[in-house]
């Protein structure tokens, strides 16, 4: 009965995953069509996230600095999620549905689509078509290839896309079909990552403010979930993060083996310091034991990397973008890299030579983690090392003051003056 019951509900999923499939691609023609007859309010804002499934990112922070500082404009958060809807909603936060007639009507007034990662934040299709004007915040500093030069190298989740296949990439560059070449504005924390976005999406409309969400560690009203007190950090002489990026492609080779995981356990036990490991929502390799005391996956339980940042002594990563922004706070960040060749070679590639450009340390064997760990407060206080760190720092966070999200807004009234 249970068998039957479960191909059932495979079956509703299905259906149910194309039956908004479709609705999505009908309400993006019509909204399309409309948005050249619709006129816009003027002061408008409509930001979203993660598809339209996460509260979370640049447009979040810059969302909250607006409500915070109650700065005067029509401004609304849309989603697809109704968990998201429901605590907005009883924070008395502007908030629409998707999938809501009044969400179909933001979209189509509102002055400005402000996005972290696709028009689907904001919108029903892949594309940004019609009448709109578009903020890309982003929600990395590129280490890795994105956009127009993924596309091109078409390797990882690039590899099998049709439209890549059928057309020859100079044809498509230069008819210039990307969603990427239709932003009015995308903003960028530094000149050198600049470059990269101009290259990257084909549009010069690329200005440095600095990324909003990097605000949070400058202004605690910005601080939307209050984690310290919900994973008890106080509790702990160190919060130790485990902050990886996802693999395009991969074969199941895993970050940690049970044994060190129990060793490491010991360790952290000993010295009263707490390790807690936050995947990306794609990675799906990594399993963390129920029974480690001082290790946590918190994955599922925290969805804004920024706010745990804020707690966290050390970092390590591998390829992620997040040692960027963690910069910002002047703490420890040891890169694990344990199978960069295999990355590398499945995976997209890099903008930067990895171990000779980033500062390190760097390990590829878990053993050797705990030794960084234990000694981070020596290596790191370095003369030598610091200004290395110092100096990268700088080259990729141009501002360091915490008033993002004002530049930011000061960029799109520029914006709207010139229009």
């Amino acid at each position: 009965m249970s068998i039957k019951r479960s191909h059932t509900q495979h079956k509703i999923d299905i259906l149910r995953y194309y039956f908004f499939l479709l609705l999505r691609i009908i309400l993006g023609i019509v909204i399309v069509f409309l948005s050249y007859i619709i006129p816009k309010k003027e002061s408008s804002y409509l930001m979203g996230a993660g598809k339209g499934f996460l509260f979370k990112g640049n447009t979040k922070y810059l969302y909250l600095y607006i409500l915070k500082n109650d700065i005067k404009c029509r401004l609304n958060w849309i989603t697809a999620n109704e968990k998201i809807y429901s605590d907005l909603k009883k924070r008395n936060y502007p908030v629409v549905k998707l999938f809501s007639i009044k969400g179909f009507w933001e979209i189509l007034r509102s002055k400005y689509l402000v996005v972290e990662m696709t028009s689907r934040d904001v919108n029903y299709i892949s594309r940004f078509w019609g009448n709109f004007n578009l903020i890309q915040t982003w929600h990395g500093t590129p280490l890795k290839r994105i956009w127009v030069h993924m596309k091109k190298d078409r390797k990882g989740i690039m590899e099998n896309k049709l439209l890549l296949r059928l057309i020859p990439f100079k044809i498509l560059e230069k008819l210039k079909i990307f969603s990427s070449c239709r932003y009015n504005l995308i903003i960028s924390p530094s000149d050198e990552v600049s470059k990269i976005l101009i290259s990257a999406s084909l549009n010069k409309n690329v200005e440095v403010t600095g990324y909003p969400r990097n605000d949070v560690f400058f202004d605690e009203k910005l601080i939307f979930e209050d984690y310290k007190d919900k994973f008890s950090f106080d509790k702990y002489k160190k919060i130790i993060l485990y902050c990886p990026t996802f693999r395009d492609k991969y074969k199941l080779v895993k970050p940690f083996s049970r044994k060190f995981l129990s060793k490491l356990n010991l360790f952290l036990i000993k010295n009263n310091y707490l390790f807690i490991v936050k995947k990306h929502p794609y990675e799906i390799r990594i399993d963390i034991p129920d029974n480690l005391s001082n290790i946590i996956d918190i994955s599922n339980k925290a969805e804004e990397i920024q706010e745990i940042l804020i707690y966290t002594d050390v970092l390590i990563t591998d390829y992620s973008s997040v040692f960027f922004d963690f910069m910002l706070l002047n703490r420890p960040i040891i890169y694990y890299s344990y199978d960069y060749v295999e990355y590398i070679k499945r995976c997209r590639g890099m903008y930067y030579d990895y171990y000779r450009e980033i500062p390190g340390p760097f390990t590829k064997k878990e053993e050797e983690l705990i030794g960084l760990i234990k000694k981070a407060d020596n290596w790191f206080y370095k003369k030598e090392y610091k200004l290395i760190y110092d100096k990268f720092k700088s080259r990729f966070n141009y501002y360091q003051d915490g008033k993002s999200c004002e530049r930011l807004m000061e960029k799109i009234n520029k914006l709207n003056s010139i229009k």
